[in-house]
């Protein structure tokens, strides 16, 4: 039975970090797992790759890399493949396939294989096809990523989706028509603050969400009958039968007892004897919906000095500036504080110049800290989203030209995101060919990051204001000039952002 996985338009043009083969690799060591050796080259599986935005940004940043994107929905996949003539990729490509078929496709064994938002959604004949895909296909020592809407925490809008499908059952038209009378009904039942409602913040939050995303989607998500939400144990299981051993996850705080759950539950979680239980147990604290997987094959685990000397040898960097790293994370219930001395030295270096644990000890002002102390530190700075592994270190002799006329925009892949996507979002992700990651930003700074390719820099305030009035957007001014308002804004990104870009290689001066 072929069923096509439906996303809205916005998610589709997400770029995703958390796919990366460099932080895949990072999260596996974590857990005492060997990485893939991907420096000599690599193959890259995506299942559900929609269009491909994830998966073309990884193309361009790992060249050596053979990237294979694979969806059962044309429309996607003719997508992915004109965003890849855009971008000029020669290391993709794109096949479309139903799941039930994939023993039949001509592939080759692949290093990381990826299971994007499509698990959960997916009849019983098919997850059977895919598991046995895995199994034929991903080679040994290499990498499963998997997520799924996860149990407890999707049980609380199960109802719902019933709910939806009984109101529904006796119309004689398309899910999407469907869709549209149930989005009505609940409406109504949650402007009138029903029980269900009132008394369930989740299930409203999902409502909310939902109300706001393409028809199609909706249909997709309220009426899909072969909707499977999971529990740890069960998808552990599913892939122990494979030959897979679970690593950790890829949302990396929960890789770390002390920021996984609140305080009152971490002794308890410290007398659990397996990491099975530990998952288990932690869902059910946090209430977690969706679970991000991470499995390996087979399960060789190497012992705590040679993953200390592994991590050690890590590039990190930073994905923002100093002066804007937030210096409190928050993880639900937990909070990690950055404001102490060796989190805000590496902060500071860091931020200057990516760095291995290793290589940071050669710095003066981290002489009286172990490299153990050191690797730890750098663990739970890149729990918190502003720290990542990096693909190679910045050339400390480099002098970033900040007064250039004119800059280039110097990935293809960033080209055709802001082609497609400016103005149609609130964040774009653009891939920093330096580091090797996507770095995330406000749409204001998309744009900022356009103009000041597009012209001289005593013009680009001017093409600003012309390129909002092209596509009729207005800017809250708060009762300033508005090209003031413009020029403030751009005056900053000068100073803020653009000497990241140009350390991360987004940005690069224009040959006069």
């Amino acid at each position: 039975m072929k069923t096509s996985i439906t996303v809205d338009e916005v998610n589709q043009w997400q770029y995703s970090n958390e796919l990366n083969p460099l932080y895949l690799n990072y999260i596996c060591t974590l857990n005492g797992h060997y990485p893939v050796q991907i420096e000599s080259g690599f193959n890259y599986c995506e299942l559900g790759c929609g269009v491909g935005v994830t998966l073309n940004g990884l193309a361009e940043l790992f060249p050596k890399g053979k990237f294979f994107g694979i969806d059962n929905n044309i429309d996607y996949i003719d997508a992915a493949v004109a965003l890849a003539k855009g971008i000029d990729g020669s290391n993709i490509d794109f096949k479309l396939a139903d799941f039930t078929g994939l023993s039949n496709a001509v592939l080759p064994d692949f290093d990381f294989i990826i299971l994007h938002d499509i698990y959960s959604w997916i009849d019983k004949d098919a997850r059977q096809h895919i598991q046995d895909f895995i199994a034929n296909h991903l080679k040994e020592d290499g990498i499963l990523y998997l997520n799924y809407e996860a149990l407890p925490g999707g049980s609380a809008i199960a109802p719902l989706r019933n709910i939806v499908s009984f109101h529904t059952s006796g119309m004689t038209t398309d899910n999407v028509i469907k869709a549209q009378s149930g989005l009505d009904y609940l409406d109504f039942m949650a402007s009138n603050e029903a029980g269900y409602f009132a008394e369930n913040t989740t299930a409203k939050q999902f409502f909310n969400d939902l109300k706001i995303k393409d028809i199609n989607y909706v249909a997709h998500r309220l009426l899909n009958n072969s909707f499977k939400p999971y529990f740890f144990h069960q998808i552990m299981q599913e892939m122990l039968k494979i030959g897979l051993s679970f690593s950790g996850s890829a949302i990396c705080h929960l890789n770390f007892i002390d920021l996984a759950v609140p305080l009152e539950f971490k002794e308890f979680l410290k007398t659990l004897a397996t990491r099975e239980q530990f998952e288990n147990h932690g869902d059910l604290i946090r209430n977690q919906r969706f679970r991000k997987d991470i499995f390996v094959k087979p399960s060789k685990i190497m012992g705590e000095q040679e993953q200390i000397e592994i991590l050690s040898k890590i590039m990190f960097g930073t994905t923002c500036t100093e002066n804007e790293f937030e210096l409190m994370a928050v993880f639900g219930e937990v909070e990690l504080s950055y404001n102490n001395d060796i989190f805000k030295r590496l902060i500071s270096i860091l931020s200057d110049t990516p760095k291995s644990a290793v290589s940071l000890m050669d710095n003066e002002h981290l002489k009286d800290y172990s490299l153990e102390l050191v690797v730890d530190a750098l663990k739970f700075l890149s729990s918190g989203g502003q720290v990542y592994p990096f693909l190679m270190t910045a050339d400390d002799s480099i002098e970033l030209d900040l007064g250039a006329n004119r800059y280039s925009i110097s990935s293809n892949s960033n080209i055709q995101f802001l082609k497609n996507r400016l103005f149609k979002q609130n964040e774009i992700t653009l891939i920093a060919p330096k580091a090797g990651v996507g770095i995330k930003m406000t749409m204001a700074d998309a744009l900022f990051t356009l103009c000041i390719a597009e012209a001289n820099r005593d013009e680009v305030v001017d093409w600003i204001m012309q390129r909002l009035m092209e596509a009729n957007q207005e800017i809250l001014t708060d009762g300033a000039n508005e090209k003031d308002t413009i020029t403030t804004g751009y005056e900053e990104f000068r100073k803020n952002r653009l000497p990241k870009f140009l350390q991360l290689g987004i940005l690069e001066p224009a040959e006069s």
